[in-house]
């Protein structure tokens, strides 16, 4: 398996499904060698095994990312099987439905805990070694809705808003230190989480693709290849930057 990440010490989470398993076989393909997570481990567990089976290097060690010390042994471990960490991607999150007068203390600080709590403690976990190895890549799966705000989605899009303050920041602080570290905002992706959320919009996934630039959903996979380049030294210039995948251009109230 060689490639543009060939060799490279590459973390994922949330790698049991969508745009993580998509990545995690994409790196695979590459030639990353990975260290997968999820709060899933039967899903982990099949996207190691159908990376073996293509004849790639992975491991699964799966928790919860809102746990800070699951997040540091996560990144770890990666240390500890390839002796570096070149590629971190947070991928892992997910939303709890809801206008914003209807979404408790609850709902709000476990969302933020997954969703943005999660990306702090795995980027501030993997500085150091990237730092001391003169390097790496930070690629944080973000959202529109971090943009634009999306409906019923308002504690995850404000978090996925900081997410995307928290990349830009990170890029400033660590360039000097070869550190790039940058978003992706997926528009409507074909994800189980997405395609559940759907149900209750109306006209569902064939009208909310619509509002995408390219008029449909993407795929995880899609999503993926966007992951993969900024990952690798093809993109060695960029940092800072949030990648509009397949964005999109419409945030509205559905009738």
């Amino acid at each position: 398996m060689d490639g543009r990440l060939a060799g490279k010490s590459a973390v994922i989470t949330g790698a049991g499904s969508g745009i993580g398993r998509a990545t995690a076989l994409r790196f695979a393909a590459e030639g990353a060698l990975l260290v997968l997570g999820d709060v899933r481990p039967e899903r982990t567990a099949g996207t190691v095994a159908e990376i073996r089976a293509l004849g790639g290097d992975a491991v699964a060690f799966d928790g919860d990312v809102s746990d800070d010390a699951y997040v540091r042994a996560l990144i770890g471990t990666a240390v500890e099987r390839h002796e570096r960490i070149d590629i971190l991607h947070n991928n892992a999150a997910f939303s709890i439905p809801g206008r914003v007068g209807d979404i408790t203390d609850e709902d709000w600080r476990t969302q933020q805990r997954v969703v943005l709590d999660s990306v702090f403690y795995g980027i501030r976990a993997a500085l150091p070694h990237m730092t001391a190895q003169g390097g790496g890549s930070i690629v944080t799966t973000a959202s529109g809705a971090g943009v634009g705000g999306e409906y019923r989605l308002g504690a995850y899009a404000a978090h996925k808003a900081a997410v995307i303050n928290l990349t830009q920041t990170v890029a400033m602080e660590y360039a000097a230190d070869g550190v790039r570290c940058n978003a992706v905002t997926p528009g409507p992706t074909a994800t189980e989480p997405m395609l559940r959320w759907l149900e209750d919009v109306p006209g569902g996934p064939e009208e909310f693709g619509r509002t995408a630039m390219l008029g449909r959903m993407s795929t995880p996979e899609e999503v993926a290849a966007v992951v993969a380049w900024l990952a690798s030294d093809d993109a060695a210039l960029v940092s800072g930057t949030v990648v509009q995948a397949n964005y999109r251009i419409t945030a509205r109230r559905p009738t």
